[in-house]
């Protein structure tokens, strides 16, 4: 059962959408010019990393020519009705005009998704509730995989009510039961040793004597010499396939000259299921390790984005990462981040206005001839994609266009 959710200039939001996805892409997309680059027309590739200067509505619209079904992970973190202001003509304060806003760039976003495909919406208190009704209005409420929670804080005091240190990250799916299971990296009790140079994930209680609880100094681990006459024949032939294709191996184990069997996994393919509460804090810090600290305000932290990434590209790391709300910059790095991890060839697409850059205050601009030198937050964006690649992929090219009008 579906709850519908209404507000004024529903329709026209929604007619919008309808008409901007149904655009031909082998029509007068095809035929014009989707960016500019340095002034002459550009049409990107599936396979780069961009960073698309201006509107997102127009900029997911041209998207559509060359990355329709292709995005396997959106995240964005959009605009609240705070009461700053913004760059976005269409946004005005109330929650219609959020609604309104939003509408035709999540119906743009899904189109954009692979049928396997997740959107992150990440999300305060703000517009959290209205934000989920509507993502079950877009992407229907039976592809819903539920809401996550980003612990962002822990300090606060001094709040009337009670210290808020958490945000939302509501999530659905294109389809739900072809999205898969979120996944992290494999924690405790296994150890990553390094084996032949290769970081590997070595657990040695895959084995257990039996169920329930153990006495104190009782071993639980049930050792190769007993599987005969513990589990039978049938579990030590599967033992023994598993030690021929080196999942498993044989490790000497306690005085009676017995062996654990232990298995043995690449690091980068170590996974567990992702929970639900999500710690991550020091979005600043992120910044000002690149030298970028105190010019934006409150961005997010590159674990978050890196761990929500991850989770659905564990085993897929050529996907494309969508983000059009980029703000500093985030996005980008924490695809380089989760590159790094498992040598992987993620891209991503980054959209933000070139809206002037507001200081951490949310009160003075910064102007072009600042000691920051970031007159805008897009160029804010590109200076910590540049500064972010040197430290996790100097070999990272990225391109940097803008908005071709129709």
């Amino acid at each position: 059962m579906s709850t519908a959710l209404n507000w004024t200039g529903k329709d026209a939001a929604f007619a919008l959408g309808r008409r901007l996805i149904s655009t031909d892409a082998s029509g007068h997309l095809g035929e014009g010019p989707h960016f500019l680059r340095e002034g002459d027309t550009y049409v990107p590739t599936i396979d780069e990393n961009m960073l698309v200067v201006g509107d997102n509505l127009p900029a997911l619209t041209r998207l559509l020519a060359t990355h329709r079904g292709r995005i396997k992970v959106v995240y964005i973190d959009p605009p609240y009705n705070t009461g700053n202001a913004l760059a976005y003509k269409d946004h005005g304060h109330g929650h219609a005009s959020w609604l309104n806003f939003m509408t035709p760039r999540l119906m743009l976003a899904r189109e954009l998704m692979r049928e396997d495909g997740v959107i992150f919406l990440h999300l305060d208190d703000g517009e959290s509730a209205w934000a989920q009704l509507l993502g079950h209005e877009i992407f229907g409420e039976d592809n819903s995989l539920g809401t996550l929670i980003h612990q962002r804080a822990k300090g606060g005091g001094n709040s009337p009510s009670f210290v808020r240190g958490h945000d939302y990250v509501h999530v659905w799916a294109k389809v739900a039961d072809q999205a898969g299971a979120f996944l992290t990296e494999k924690k405790a009790p296994a150890k990553l040793e390094i084996i032949d140079g290769k970081r590997m994930l070595v657990e040695t209680d895959v084995l257990r004597a039996g169920f329930g609880r153990y006495a104190r100094g009782q071993e639980r681990r049930l050792m190769y010499e007993d599987i005969l006459e513990v589990k039978g024949p049938k579990k030590l032939a599967e033992v023994d396939a598993k030690l021929g294709t080196g999942e498993y191996v044989l490790r000497p184990w306690g005085p009676a000259g017995k062996h654990a069997v232990v298995r043995v996994t690449p690091a980068e393919k170590a996974s567990s299921k992702l929970y639900s509460i999500i710690k991550a804090l020091g979005g600043q810090n992120d910044l000002e390790d690149l030298g970028l600290g105190g010019i934006f305000s409150y961005p997010k932290p590159v674990e978050l984005v890196k761990t929500l990434v991850a989770s659905q590209t564990f085993f897929d790391p050529g996907a494309i990462v969508l983000d059009f709300f980029a703000g500093s910059g985030t996005t980008a790095q924490a695809v380089m981040a989760a590159n790094e991890r498992d040598a992987g060839s993620r891209t991503f697409i980054l959209i933000q206005t070139p809206e002037p850059l507001q200081t951490k205050n949310a009160r003075s601009l910064v102007g072009a001839d600042s000691e920051d030198g970031f007159p805008e937050i897009s160029r804010l964006t590109a200076e910590r994609i540049r500064r972010a690649a040197k430290r996790h992929d100097p070999e990272l090219h990225f391109t940097e266009i803008a908005v071709a009008e129709q």
